[in-house]
This record gives structure tokens, sequence and C-alpha cells, in this order.
């Protein structure tokens, strides 16, 4: 039987128990998020109709999504590089933390 000792921290957004193990490599200035929340607050699928411009509509969408580095509602769009998906290049306006978005989109 496989033993891992458990923490006393958990997830601030699913309420996930880490282990021993992942508590000793988050960093000072990180919150204790797990990686499956971080993963969904960085990744969005949106539906594109093309009335108005991409880059502006993506804006639009990310506008007020929670930032993972600090859980204000304050990731803004600075810009994006087109690919499938498309990346956004995100900032935070409370801590100033720079994220990558990764930007589904569905032309409809």
């Amino acid at each position: 039987m496989w033993y891992m000792e458990k923490s006393d921290i958990h997830c601030l957004v699913c309420n996930h128990q880490f282990r021993q193990s992942d508590v000793e490599v988050i960093e000072e200035w990180e919150l204790p998020i797990c990686d499956p929340c971080i993963e969904d607050m960085c990744s969005f699928k949106v539906k594109y109709d093309g009335d108005i411009d991409l880059l502006e509509f993506l804006t639009q969408e990310i506008k007020g999504v929670k930032c993972p580095g600090c859980l204000g509602s304050a990731i803004e769009l600075d810009g994006i590089t087109y690919g499938n998906p498309v990346l956004g290049h995100g900032r935070c306006i409370e801590c100033k933390k720079g994220w990558s978005l990764e930007i589904h989109i569905s032309f409809v």
C-alpha cells in the first residue's frame, strides 16, 4: 500500500487537500491553487461570430476573469498570438502578474 503524507493545506478554489510533497514546492508568493484549477482559470472556450474585431471581442470575453495569482477579478488581455488555440497574453491589474491564456475559438 502506498502512503502519501497529506498536509493541512487545501486548494483555495476546489478545496482539494495537497500532499506534503506538493506543499514543499509551492513558492512563498504563490497561492495554494491546484494545477487543474489553474488550468481551468487560464483556458477559455468562446464562440465568435465575426461582428467585431477579434482582439476587441476577446478582450471583452476575458475582462474580469479571476487571476490565479491573487484571485482578484482583474485579468486584462494585453494581446494575442494567433494559432490553434489562440494564446492570450493577460495581466492582472491588481497583482501585476502576467498570464498565458489558452483561448479556443468556435466560429459561428
